[in-house]
């Protein structure tokens, strides 16, 4: 694909229907199944806290990423989280997820954020190679999920 046909965007109030989009668009590359909250929608879109970023091909959402920016409580300022990155199957290895991290980047930079992180299983193989060729570090940490 021509990147000169990628546009990028960043997503508030009144886009809700581009977010929801890019929610089916995660359900369909990470094989899942979650449901679309319109109410979660349009309070994430309203949250200052929360970053969207949405590429198009067109006007069709071919990848996004969502981040949450948390405050540090042992150091002055806040850290970006990556809660979900995708391109769409047919779009990837084509520089669009690159391109999404560095608007990120610049997000965060704009926000004086100092420190972006995200987590990726070590078995996703393909997720740890994408970081690292991005030049994020990595560190051995264990996840412990509680249901409740």
């Amino acid at each position: 694909m021509n990147n000169k046909y990628v546009t990028y965007k960043k997503l508030q109030s009144g886009n809700e229907k581009d977010f929801h989009d890019l929610v089916l668009l995660f359900n369909d590359v990470f094989e899942t199944e979650n449901d679309v909250n319109k109410e979660n929608i349009r309070r994430l879109l309203n949250n200052p806290s929360f970053v969207c970023l949405v590429a198009f091909h067109h006007h069709e959402v071919i990848g996004g990423i969502t981040a949450y920016e948390l405050m540090s409580y042992d150091k002055p300022g806040s850290v970006m989280y990556v809660y979900d990155l995708a391109v769409q199957n047919i779009h990837q290895r084509s520089g669009i997820g690159s391109r999404l991290v560095s608007e990120l980047l610049a997000d965060c930079r704009q926000k004086g954020i100092k420190e972006l992180f995200v987590q990726a299983e070590e078995a996703d193989a393909h997720a740890v190679q994408f970081y690292q060729k991005l030049g994020g570090e990595s560190f051995k940490t264990r996840q412990f999920h509680f249901n409740l």
